[in-house]
């Protein structure tokens, strides 16, 4: 097994936030989260691309493309597209540096326990002193003082808009352009905890129908305002280029 290697110091992660670094020229993501200092290979193996800015939920990272999960601490994929493990990496911090070594494949990698006591150390910290810098949120849409809930300011959204938010993370895989900005969701409705969606497709005979459906379920569960989310597909009125937005016109270069 290779020897231990320095990515970073200590005062380069806050906590709740990433880096992505290299390991014997492998993009990696380190993390500190809640539990402790946690680093995976920053490389989904669904496409090839990197991780770094997937949500992070439940002990998982989601690809930001096409919704696979990976476990945080053995690098499995937990859903499709991705059918590949990715690698983890066990994590020891030393004399205010951060150091990485692979793991074998298979082996489950804990948080580290001194990345734990260090997230202990700064929350007594911030609880005596006010804190004076900002820091950034994990999921990297808002800034907040330090000591605040990440998730305050999306507190303030309603379902409908949360909703939306988490459709905008479903990407279709042959335009690469997410659901919302392409015009595929007609409507929003929700019922208590259960949330109902019309969506439509590109055209009919879309190969990715499926795999879009499922990930527009998943993002929508993910939510915890939303129990179960029923994603019916309809096909009129049908799909056209004027539904899009205009970033995503511009993205597929028509004017």
């Amino acid at each position: 097994m290779s020897d231990f290697e320095r990515v970073a110091s200590v005062e380069e992660l806050q906590p709740g936030g990433r880096l992505s670094v290299l390991v014997d020229d492998t993009p990696v993501l380190l993390l500190q989260t809640q539990d402790g200092y946690r680093a995976i290979e920053d490389v989904c193996t669904h496409d090839g691309q990197p991780l770094t800015d997937g949500p992070i939920q439940d002990g998982a990272v989601t690809c930001p493309r096409h919704g696979a999960r990976f476990d945080l601490a053995t690098g499995k994929p937990l859903c499709m597209p991705a059918t590949g493990p990715l690698t983890v990496y066990e994590v020891q911090v030393e004399s205010g540096a951060i150091l990485l070594r692979a793991a074998p494949q298979g082996t489950r990698v804990e948080p580290t326990a001194s990345a734990s006591r260090d997230l202990k150390q700064t929350a007594q910290s911030a609880a005596v002193e006010p804190a004076a810098q900002n820091s950034s949120c994990s999921t990297g849409t808002c800034s907040t003082e330090v000591g605040d809930d990440c998730q305050s300011e999306n507190e303030e959204l309603s379902l409908d808009q949360k909703m939306i938010e988490a459709l905008r993370n479903v990407i279709d895989p042959e335009l690469m352009i997410n659901i919302v900005d392409l015009g595929l969701i007609y409507s929003i409705n929700y019922d208590g905890r259960k949330a109902y969606i019309d969506m439509t497709l590109t055209s009919p005979a879309c190969p990715a129908g499926p795999q879009i459906v499922q990930q527009s379920k998943m993002a929508l569960e993910r939510l915890k305002d939303v129990d179960e989310a029923v994603i019916k597909l309809v096909m009129t009125p049908p799909w056209s280029p004027d539904r899009m937005t205009d970033e995503a016109r511009d993205l597929l270069g028509i004017f």
